[in-house]
């Protein structure tokens, strides 16, 4: 395979792009220490940045000196010396036993920390030393190597979430663009279209995210005493806007931990902060557990006058005559819904129960959400990517940051507004617009990949505006939700279509199937549930 030759300036360049974005968008929300990073930054040779980007890139903190080798960097120990001289790197760090065994190989580590085990294992040396509170220079634990460790990270972290807006993405973004991996719709990125307005916004977002992780490691762990403390961190925050649906879903996860764990006191504390799923569900639970069936019925009472979700709707129906029994109380009845079930006897094949029904129905694919979201997708392209403030942080987003916001839609009424007033002729013509300007563009409900313009229109032909509009309706009340549970297959020939829930044996229907059937039933949209049963194997 040939090797890819990379220009020699190409994270430096990207991290100056983001660099850049970043001082248009928030240079008057930079902290006293973004601010020096910064001027570091511009003081220092770009063959001597080059190196540092390399470092932040990798895993760190701290690094071998001897074993910094990169092409772009011709003289490394030159270059070490511009970044000691701006204050971007740190000769002979502090640091923990521990850190210094995970940096080294294991004989060296063995040598320092326990020369009498020649075979002790690297992950035992470190448990062991895991806990030591000594904190001193590499140099102090006995190594003669040359150690160094980048400063900043703090500001580097900082401006990285806000120029992304989240911690999930990093630098590499940029390299899956330049390879053509992904690409992505355009969209306005100024300081009037930025997601944070103030510092303790920013400060807010990191102690949620740290907290977060501390959540995942403990769990990791299973150290359930610790997620005690931890949850009580988290419970003395109080952040507001956008910010509070995210340290709701945090405590919600605490909280599944601590019932799980027999906490239920804090359980209850902790879910009690909010009202999103499944907060309801889980203290309506924990109350029947502890035998406290009226506050059940209050929980369930409530859930039933306003749900937040279907999932809400759908745990009421299964949990309320449970309640009800306990308290000696009528049942309800609730009507069955009404779906269409068909029976199919095949011989057993080789690939999935999917696979054969297309072979064994004809003019059917198998695309499951991807048809109907595809549909969608390129029909609410304006609204998906409307220009509404604070949800575009920069250029590599398939949506907007607020795709699943309860208020989403309210934002952008004059976008529905204006697509409810066009003709079905008008969605048809866009559609096939798009699939042709937009190709490739990443779009949350649109997989390229999985579909072709003929499928698309022969699904959207299938339909009535009406259906559409219907399907569309339900979508947007609750899209996290709801954009998944479609049938399985799309069954279409010049006699009609069919959307098709194909079930093995043993299979059963799922709430969220279930539920889009429901849908399919009321809009009137032709579909079905086939139950297949083999009857014999095929011979060997």
């Amino acid at each position: 395979m040939t090797q890819v030759m990379v220009p020699d300036n190409y994270y430096l360049d990207y991290f100056m792009r983001l660099i850049d974005l970043v001082r248009q968008r928030y240079g008057d929300l930079l902290s006293p220490s973004d601010a020096l990073f910064l001027q570091a930054i511009d003081q220092t040779d770009p063959v001597a940045l080059r190196l540092l980007i390399r470092l932040y890139l990798r895993k760190g903190p701290c690094f071998v000196t001897a074993k910094l080798h990169y092409r772009e960097v011709p003289d490394c120990a030159r270059a070490l010396t511009a970044l000691l001289k701006q204050g971007l790197i740190e000769a002979d760090p502090v640091v923990f036993a521990w850190q210094l065994i995970d940096l080294l190989p294991v004989a060296q580590s063995r040598q320092l920390f326990s020369p009498d085990e020649p075979r002790c294992r690297k992950s035992d040396l470190i448990a062991r030393w895991l806990d030591d509170a000594t904190l001193q220079p590499c140099s102090a634990w006995g190594l003669t190597e040359a150690i160094i460790q980048p400063t900043g990270a703090a500001s580097y972290r900082r401006l990285q979430l806000l120029y992304f807006g989240n911690e999930r993405q990093t630098l590499t973004e940029f390299v899956l663009e330049d390879m053509g991996l992904f690409k992505y719709e355009s969209y306005r990125l100024d300081r009037s279209n930025r997601l944070f307005q103030d510092a303790d916004d920013i400060t807010t977002t990191l102690t949620l995210n740290d907290l977060a992780d501390d959540f995942y490691r403990l769990c990791d762990a299973k150290d359930w005493p610790a997620l005690t403390k931890l949850s009580a961190q988290v419970l003395a925050l109080q952040p507001s806007g956008r910010l509070a649906r995210r340290h709701h879903r945090l405590l919600n996860r605490i909280a599944y931990r601590l019932e799980q764990a027999g906490e239920l006191d804090l359980a209850v504390t902790c879910f009690s902060t909010n009202n999103q799923p499944p907060a309801r569900e889980r203290l309506t639970r924990i109350a029947f557990k502890r035998g406290q069936y009226q506050d059940c019925l209050s929980q369930l009472t409530s859930i039933a006058e306003q749900p937040v979700c279907s999932d809400e709707t759908a745990f009421y129906q299964r949990f309320i005559n449970r309640v009800l029994g306990k308290l000696d109380r009528p049942k309800l009845a609730f009507p069955a819904p009404t779906l269409r079930v068909t029976q199919a006897h095949w011989v057993r094949g080789s690939g999935s129960v999917e696979v054969q029904a297309c072979e064994q129905l004809g003019d059917a694919v198998w695309l499951e959400n991807a048809l109907p979201l595809g549909v969608f997708g390129l029909l609410y392209w304006p609204v998906i990517f409307a220009d509404v403030p604070g949800v575009w942080q920069h250029p590599f987003q398939s949506g907007p940051t607020d795709l699943y916001d309860e208020d989403f839609c309210a934002k952008r009424q004059t976008w529905l507004a204006s697509l409810a007033t066009h003709s079905k002729a008008q969605w048809r013509t866009a559609l096939i617009e798009r699939w042709h300007t937009k190709h490739g563009l990443a779009n949350p409900f649109v997989h390229w990949a999985a579909l072709s313009l003929a499928v698309l229109l022969a699904c959207f032909d299938a339909l009535s505006q009406a259906q559409w509009f219907g399907l569309s309706q339900h979508l947007w009340a609750d899209l996290r939700r709801h954009r998944a549970g479609f049938p399985d297959l799309f069954q279409y020939h010049d006699d009609g279509y069919c959307f098709i829930e194909i079930k093995g044996p043993g299979d059963k229907l799922q709430d969220n199937q279930i539920h889009w059937l429901t849908q399919f039933a009321r809009l009137g949209i032709n579909a079905e549930v086939c139950y297949v049963r083999y009857d014999a194997q095929p011979a060997l």
